[in-house]
């Protein structure tokens, strides 16, 4: 009976170590579970502090510009209530108000109906820009001045003196922030089962929680929350167990503050309750029917218990890591990579056994600045950089992330590297920065246009009267040749006007059915004489047998203008291939010559209004192009190396395949 009281007493000691030993390995899985998180929920909460400085940034560019249009447009007209209240209403903008030098509203495209006294002047906004201090202001978000509601301004000064001033309502801007505000963000993620809080918090105190967390432990009063890189502690929360970690965060030079994220333990708790109740049933059945036999089954049921839990929680965090948009690479001590998400596998275009115990150096060229912060365990906040993957044509735009799991010795156990390409959205923010480009200088084309052509036609019949009514009596040769260079310089002229008016006021696309087939069978025809006399191949392939949805004859004109901008490009003997593919969400013609190419300075340029290369070029084919793609919904990109050609890409949306 002795012996089977020890025998029962080794086996509850050895359960109580296994058990503490199976909290302990739990907690650290909830610690690095719990570190993943941090860093998503840090870069989520930095990213959408960002995102309504961008928002706010967007909408003062776009009245800055409207009101310079605005400015130059009254060098050739009086800006009328009319007019005003035309650009406003195509613009989308609330109100436009035009004050004289002494700032006195004399025009507006709102005709005001207010009853009883504004809540201010709104000239103390603009004084500085009547008192010669200022060009622009960008006024910000004010209240309006009759009525509820907050609106936000800029004012630019004008060309005859006193102030031009642009707002538009911010009811849509407050609620697009709302949206996708910090607050909102923490409402998500709050509804997370393991989560118990998130808190976001500086010196004066909770700057955003999610929803029921009304108090929290200062900065000040608690020195966990004072240190300058991550921590982790199990602590008590309205009277359970949890484990909370802690980060400092920042937002570039602005906030500084500490983010805390507490995690449930119910699962170490549940662990607990279950191998205590499990120990005392199996201890006392040892001592009546052999300790050796049931400890070997508590010992099997225990590991797959942990077993279980430990598949389940590593389940949990895989599927949090692998459905991220971001790429996400776990290294070891010696830099070698022991865990890629789907998003890694992704950029780098290879498997995880592929990946796994390689080294970052293996896949990016100049990849020393990375491996160097990660020799010297330096972290990394969100920075730009340019990769170039090894096997890849072009580098991809990321904003790289660093950041370490330490265990209990100090020394570095994971070092976390997250990579968010940013490629899309560059490629996105240049093609609306070219468009809003071409529609403000397209518009202010087509009133100089409208402003030439009167004059230009004068000039033409005055130059072919003299021809025909006036005979000189000395050198007729030289008097011919110059009426016929001035006809043909006023021509050339018009020319530019017309493209001008056909940039300004785009036609209404008439969408068609027409085979891709065609389309191109039809613009090589045009230009084949041409590329005949410079012997210019011209060669078709591809899927080419697709039906798509467009305006035949704009399109028509956006491939004849590449072909010629090639033909342009290359020598004698050249060549000019014209390939269609379909994609799963695209249609792509690929137009590529293999003449000199593009200079790296030139290709963000090459779309843009007026930039030309040619000495006789207008600057307005590619633009063209640019716009009618655009309009059906596509987009147009360019890939040249100086010395080895150039290829214009045409990809359509699957809407527009029939």
């Amino acid at each position: 009976m002795v012996i089977g009281l020890i025998i029962a007493l080794l086996m509850i000691s050895s359960a109580y170590f296994e058990l503490r030993q199976s909290r302990i390995d739990l907690i650290q899985m909830h610690e690095y579970e719990g570190l993943a998180l941090l860093e998503i929920i840090k870069q989520s909460a930095a990213n959408s502090i960002l995102s309504q400085s961008e928002i706010k940034n967007q909408i003062a560019e776009r009245l800055f510009n409207n009101a310079r249009l605005l400015r130059e447009i009254e060098k050739y007209q009086p800006l009328t209530d009319a007019l005003l209240e035309d650009v406003a209403d195509k613009n989308d903008l609330y109100r436009i108000n035009v004050f004289d030098a002494e700032g006195i509203k004399v025009a507006s495209s709102v005709r005001d109906f207010h009853d009883g006294v504004s809540k201010y002047r709104p000239k103390v906004f603009f004084q500085p820009i009547l008192d010669g201090e200022a060009e622009e202001i960008n006024i910000g978000m004010k209240e309006a001045r009759q009525i509820e509601g907050q609106r936000y301004a800029v004012a630019v000064k004008r060309y005859k003196g006193g102030v031009i001033v642009i707002n538009v309502d911010a009811a849509d801007m407050l609620a697009f922030g709302t949206r996708i505000g910090l607050d909102k963000l923490l409402e998500d993620i709050g509804n997370q089962q393991e989560l118990v809080y998130v808190v976001l918090q500086d010196a004066e105190g909770i700057l955003a929680a999610t929803p029921a967390i009304k108090e929290m432990t200062s900065i000040a009063a608690d020195d966990f929350l004072r240190g300058d890189s991550v921590r982790t502690r199990t602590a008590r929360f309205n009277d359970q167990e949890i484990l909370e970690l802690v980060t400092p965060f920042a937002v570039n030079d602005g906030f500084k503050g500490r983010l805390r994220i507490g995690l449930h333990l119910n699962e170490v708790r549940s662990l607990e309750k279950s191998m205590v109740q499990r120990t005392m049933v199996t201890s006392i059945g040892v001592i009546f029917i052999g300790f050796i036999l049931i400890s070997i089954v508590i010992i099997s049921q225990n590991y797959r218990f942990l077993k279980q839990e430990h598949a389940r929680i590593q389940t949990y965090t895989g599927n949090i890591l692998h459905s991220m948009s971001d790429a996400v690479i776990g290294v070891d001590g010696q830099c070698s990579i022991r865990f890629a998400n789907t998003a890694a596998r992704r950029i780098f275009h290879m498997d995880q056994n592929q990946l796994t115990d390689r080294r970052i150096a293996d896949f990016i060229v100049d990849s020393q600045s990375i491996m160097e912060v990660l020799e010297k365990k330096q972290q990394l906040d969100n920075v730009e950089q340019s990769l170039h993957i090894k096997w890849l044509n072009r580098p991809i735009s990321v904003a790289v992330s660093i950041s370490y799991v330490f265990d209990e010795t100090g020394e570095m156990d994971t070092g976390v590297i997250l990579l968010r390409d940013q490629t899309r959205r560059k490629q996105l923010e240049e093609q609306v920065h070219r468009k809003e480009k071409l529609t403000a200088m397209g518009q202010l084309a087509s009133g100089v246009a409208h402003e030439i052509l009167n004059p230009l036609n004068a000039i033409s019949m005055i130059v072919q009267r003299f021809q025909k009514e006036f005979e000189p009596t000395t050198d007729k040769d030289e008097y011919a040749g110059l009426t016929r260079t001035v006809r043909s310089e006023i021509e050339r002229i018009g020319l530019i006007v017309r493209q001008f008016l056909e940039l300004a006021r785009p036609p209404a696309l008439i969408m068609t059915p027409v085979s891709v087939d065609e389309l191109i069978k039809q613009s090589v025809e045009v230009v084949s004489a041409q590329a005949g006399a410079k012997h210019i191949r011209l060669v078709t392939g591809g899927d080419v047998k697709t039906i798509i949805n467009v305006d035949k004859n704009q399109f028509h004109q956006a491939l004849l203008n590449l072909l010629q901008n090639g033909m342009d490009a290359i020598a004698e003997g050249g060549s000019i291939s014209i390939n269609a593919k379909n994609t799963d969400k695209h249609l792509c013609i690929d137009v590529t010559d293999d003449g000199a190419g593009i200079l790296p300075e030139h290709q963000k340029r090459v779309f843009d209004l007026y930039f030309t290369t040619k000495p006789t070029g207008t600057g307005l084919g590619l633009a063209l192009v640019h716009r009618i793609i655009t309009e059906h919904g596509g987009e147009v990109s360019v890939h040249s190396k100086p010395g080895q050609g150039t290829t214009f890409t045409l990809s359509l949306p699957a809407e527009s395949v029939g």
